[in-house]
């Protein structure tokens, strides 16, 4: 239920930042609720202007009209006896205050959806095996490797003891198997699987599956990797399975493939720009179940960060990567592209939260800022908290000497709906259909509880719209009006929301074909926030639609550039592959679809890119072959309905792309 207070016939939901009156969501502001919930706070006494200011506008400078609004608004909503103006003095709460519940809003999660959600992000214990080999020595080779990296053998019988090892992480087993691999390249045979999922027998079956010289994961495991990191993850399928009874989706995982040397290269105007990467904050002694307040702090102050045209900024989605890796500082910047690293810890205690926080300099490790910071736990879900503006302060002026240009954002009510979000959005990246549906119940769970905060309404957008790319819709129609519906709801709440601009243009660009209004929203989303990688991304579509290949490809390498470990990496390098396609860079185009493929084999517009591109390249039994990919993935698939669902289908290449479609052995279809 969390603190909630009886004010007269009104209800006052601390923690979920509603108030009711006879159950009923009475609207109000932000800035109003938190002056209600000072003036409440202290019912005894009348409360000065200037603590006022204070704790509803901290580290702000505002006018004291600013202050007349709000107490207005509140007075309206209550009645106009609610509150007394004390001249020269203060405000006053004039209705009696009666505690109903004080119960602490860090309690864990509720059980069913939260739950469910958190789960894909926990960490467990592993087996790391080999399959069987004709050398007699490898059994004792794989022990012994395990004990350097912290395994055991197993103990059930004689078979599993010399061909299966246990790990208590699965960092520990990935570096066991980097280094076996290292050690004789291509013979080994390895699979690792969460002990929970069975014995050591079942992890000796999964990896005689393995192709030589790799180790096999099932899905849940390979979600946890870093590709350009541990190695390079490719989707486990077709003619690669055989006949094997595999576990759900797999992944292989092998010696990363290396990128072109300017494919993260960012815009020449961003080139001056110092790029920053905020590291997880962790909370030693953090277990499963607990709210994870380092986490929501960490994403607030990289959301504060992106605000300010100074500085480049990392994507959470690709520093959360590095959590529990042991890696050197060089090694997360280069990375990254990053030359400065924010790092930290956090510990709660009695309802207050302690930070410590540091910013280096990535290339020789040197402190260039440090301080420690304390305030009650609320404070990490406000974006404009004296907390999280002061380590603003402290990171911005660590790296400049300039002014503090300040960041304020509408945020989320309170600590379990932000831990949701995160968990829903890493479960729409994944895009395998049980995750995929797992993660509307959340992003619905999560607009039920807040039903007035843009960023679950345009998050559930996406989601609608990529049903519909994906062609998982069964009524693709309705689903697009529902998205178009959603981005907007989004948008009329927060009207400067990058995000919801972003996801309005998507619904431009993919379901209404409108380029022209679709490329004015990602310029609105990109001048409210310039380092939203996703309408970078989203504009870059847009211009490969439009024919302007060049430009395509300087936004999606900027893209990238801001996100370049992002879990929808194959989202990314989709839609590059698309811009190297328009732009006549053919080599390019067909580089980055097989690797779009290989982190996600499903990824029906990469195939459809390849294939044009071998066939435009006159590589036709390549081509061919792509082409019967595509079609194996769809079997409905024509060039007929393609054209006339695509954005492009209006500009001359589309007809050139048509051709080698056919050409690759695509159906022509015909007109209904």
């Amino acid at each position: 239920m969390g603190r909630r207070l009886r004010l007269g016939a009104f209800e006052l939901a601390v923690d979920e930042r509603r108030l009711l009156s006879g159950g009923v969501p009475v609207p109000l502001g932000g800035r109003a609720f938190d002056l209600l919930c000072t003036l409440a706070d202290h019912q005894d006494r009348v409360v000065p202007k200037e603590e006022l200011f204070a704790r509803v506008w901290p580290g702000l400078v505002v006018e004291d009209n600013n202050l007349s609004v709000q107490v207005s608004a509140l007075r309206r909503a209550l009645g106009t006896g609610a509150i007394t103006n004390v001249s020269g003095r203060g405000y006053r709460l004039a209705l009696p205050v009666e505690v109903v519940s004080d119960l602490s809003p860090t309690a864990a999660p509720r059980a069913g959806v939260e739950r469910r959600a958190l789960a894909a992000a926990a960490t467990h214990a592993v087996w790391l095996a080999m399959s069987a080999v004709a050398d007699a020595g490898a059994p004792a080779a794989l022990v012994a490797c395990a004990r350097q990296h912290g395994g055991r053998s197993a103990s059930a019988s004689a078979t599993c003891a010399a061909r299966a090892c246990s790990f208590a992480q699965l960092r520990s087993a990935l570096a066991c198997a980097a280094a076996l691999h290292n050690g004789s390249p291509g013979t080994w045979r390895l699979a690792i699987v969460p002990i929970d999922d069975g014995d050591a027998g079942g992890a000796i079956a999964l990896a005689a599956s393995a192709p030589a010289g790799s180790t096999l994961l099932p899905d849940t495991l390979a979600a946890a990797l870093v590709p350009q990191l541990d190695g390079e993850l490719s989707e486990f399928g077709g003619e690669d399975a055989g006949d094997a009874n595999l576990p759900d989706r797999c992944f292989v995982m092998t010696p990363p493939v290396a990128l072109p040397a300017d494919a993260a290269r960012p815009l020449p105007e961003a080139q001056l720009k110092p790029v920053v990467a905020v590291m997880p904050l962790g909370m030693p002694g953090h277990g499963v179940g607990q709210v994870p307040l380092g986490d929501i702090l960490t994403d607030q102050l990289i959301g504060a960060l992106s605000r300010s045209d100074a500085v480049n900024v990392i994507s959470r989605l690709s520093t959360t990567v590095f959590r529990d890796a042991a890696v050197p500082m060089r090694t997360i910047a280069s990375s990254l592209g990053a030359q400065y690293i924010v790092s930290g810890r956090v510990w709660p205690a009695g309802g207050r939260l302690q930070v410590q926080a540091e910013v280096a300099d990535a290339a020789t490790g040197q402190v260039l800022w440090a301080e420690a910071l304390g305030d009650h736990e609320e404070a990490v879900l406000r974006m404009d908290s004296q907390l999280v503006q002061s380590l603003l302060a402290g990171v911005l002026r660590s790296i400049f000497v300039h002014e503090l240009r300040a960041a304020r954002s509408q945020p989320l009510p309170d600590l379990a709906s932000h831990t949701l979000l995160l968990a829903a959005i890493h479960l729409l990246y994944r895009t395998s259909p049980r995750d995929f549906g797992l993660a509307r119940e959340a992003l619905e769970r999560l607009r039920d509880r807040v039903p007035r905060n843009a960023v679950p309404l345009a998050w559930l957008a996406r989601w609608h719209l990529t049903r519909v790319v994906l062609r998982w819709s069964d009524n693709p129609a309705a689903d697009g009006r529902t998205a178009l519906d959603l981005a907007q709801q989004a948008l009329d709440l927060d009207p400067d929301s990058s995000l919801a601009l972003t996801m309005l243009g998507n619904v431009h660009t993919s379901f209404l074909r409108d380029l022209q209004r679709a490329e004015w929203l990602y310029d609105q989303a990109l001048a409210t926030n310039p380092n939203e990688s996703l309408a970078w991304l989203a504009k870059g579509n847009a211009l490969a639609f439009r024919g302007d290949g060049q430009a395509a490809l300087e936004h999606t390498r900027h893209a990238l550039s801001l996100s370049p470990l992002d879990p929808s990496r194959h989202f990314y390098l989709g839609i590059q592959a698309s811009a190297a396609l328009t732009a006549g860079e053919l080599d390019r185009a067909v580089e980055a679809a097989r690797a779009a493929i290989r982190l996600n084999f499903q990824h029906l517009s990469a195939h459809r890119v390849l294939a044009i591109a071998l066939s435009l390249l006159g590589r036709s039994e390549e081509a061919g072959a792509a082409g019967r990919g595509l079609l194996a993935l769809d079997p409905s698939i024509n060039v007929h309905d393609w054209l006339r669902e695509s954005p492009g289908a209006a500009t001359p290449l589309a007809q050139r792309y048509a051709q080698a479609l056919l050409d690759a052995g695509v159906p022509a279809g015909r007109a209904h």
